[in-house]
């Protein structure tokens, strides 16, 4: 039972991250370094008061769904970045935040 357990929850966690691995990281940090390192740092360190920090990947446990619904709606004081940012350059974000892991 445990092993099956284990299966499918291996087997569901590619399938949330399939996303983030068919896109382009190389894309996602150049995006990431015009829109977000303002805020975020050009390491993830975060550099205001209260944004996670990706480099200890803090929110990077969430699923790439997400990630990309926090980008494209925005949450608390980060914008949304719906219209700003194309869905494949958000996708592209989320793959280079994963990089940070």
């Amino acid at each position: 039972m445990y092993k099956k357990a284990t299966l499918v929850f291996f087997i569901l966690l590619q399938i949330c991250t399939l996303q983030a691995v068919a896109s382009d990281v190389f894309k996602g940090r150049e995006v990431f370094m015009r829109e977000c390192m303002a805020c975020h740092g050009e390491s993830g360190e975060g550099k205001l008061p209260g944004l996670p920090n990706f480099k200890e990947g803090q929110t990077l446990f969430k699923t790439d769904s997400a990630l990309i619904d926090i980008v494209r709606d925005g949450k608390g004081v980060m914008p949304s970045f719906n219209g700003l940012l194309t869905d494949e350059d958000i996708r592209n974000v989320v793959a280079y935040l994963r990089s940070f892991l």
